[in-house]
């Protein structure tokens, strides 16, 4: 997520608020003599502790996020405990502590809907796809309601191919919480998929009309763009999502793709080697320079990408995004 987004300032903003809290109560434990109002106090302090580790994720602060959950204890925060710590061993790629972890979560809590929702994005961060839907499901059977495990699922079924049943979920979610961009971006993206650029552009405008800052909003209006063969608007919405998104690689994918359908093949190859100069190892970035390359040397090749070309292109930059919950 992006610094800039409204979304990261508001996790930033309840950080220093909850460490200014944790910092008045701790200051006041000090003064406090009386058995009843410093037990009290204690529990005050770890439930703020928890509260803050949690953000702290959510802020991409792993690191701390995981010292915090560590320090809690196992008896009065065991669930939450389990779900925290795992999180943060996924977003650090230790997949097999995570499997540990969740495994004896889940034992101790079997019916625990967070830590069913857990070990599902764990095998989906490991490409399981199927076993991460049946996870979803479970947790959904205790916990008919949880938005998360309702837009994971439908995250899971999108990437299996599912787009209709995709759609489904996401319009109960956008009905509930229509200020969500995530439901509106994946709404939009499952539209694009079936070949739906208009509807797609539609949604991803609706997402961006919430102040969400997302590449996938710049990504999937472009590619929609090209798709119904608007190729000024498709330049002129991957100039601006370069401004918003300078440091990102799928920003530099995009902006070149646009480039070389308008045609404009120098601007093109060297907005694609800039971005070469900073991800060396972007395999979209190279892919993109290859078929630059292969059209000037194919007098009879068209320049115009085919729509399966365009839609894996959107699918991999949503998937730089990160489509998380």
């Amino acid at each position: 997520m992006d610094k800039r987004d409204p979304a990261m300032e508001r996790i930033r903003e309840e950080i220093i608020g909850l460490k200014k809290s944790l910092q008045n109560i701790r200051r006041r434990l000090k003064l406090e003599k009386r058995g009843n109002a410093r037990k009290y106090m204690l529990d005050e302090i770890s439930e703020l502790n928890e509260r803050l580790a949690w953000a702290l994720l959510d802020a991409g602060e792993f690191d701390k996020g995981l010292s915090i959950y560590q320090s809690l204890s196992w008896k009065t925060h065991g669930e939450v405990k389990y779900n925290g710590i795992s999180r943060a061993l996924i977003e650090m790629e230790y997949y097999d502590d995570a499997a540990r972890i969740l495994a004896k979560g889940l034992k101790r809590f079997p019916c625990s809907d967070c830590l069913l929702v857990a070990m599902g994005l764990l095998h989906k961060r490991l490409g399981h796809d199927l076993d991460a839907l049946k996870y979803f499901k479970q947790a959904l059977k205790y916990s008919p309601c949880d938005r998360h495990a309702l837009y994971d699922k439908a995250i899971t079924l999108s990437e299996l191919g599912y787009y209709e049943d995709s759609l489904s979920i996401m319009k109960k979610l956008i009905k509930k919480y229509p200020d969500d961009a995530e439901y509106l971006i994946e709404t939009g993206f499952c539209h694009s998929m079936m070949g739906y650029p208009e509807k797609a552009i539609e949604y991803y405008k609706k997402a961006s009309d919430t102040g969400s800052l997302s590449t996938c909003i710049y990504g999937g209006i472009t590619i929609s763009y090209m798709e119904m063969g608007l190729k000024r608007e498709a330049l002129e919405t991957a100039l601006e999502g370069m401004k918003v998104f300078p440091d990102k690689a799928s920003m530099y994918e995009n902006l070149g793709e646009a480039y070389f359908e308008y045609g404009w093949i120098d601007e093109a190859r060297a907005t694609l080697q800039e971005g070469l100069k900073k991800f060396p190892d972007d395999e979209g970035i190279k892919k993109i320079l290859d078929r630059i390359e292969e059209d000037e040397n194919d007098p009879d090749k068209g320049r115009k990408p085919t729509i399966g070309s365009m839609l894996i292109m959107l699918a991999l930059i949503m998937k730089k995004l990160g489509k998380k919950s």
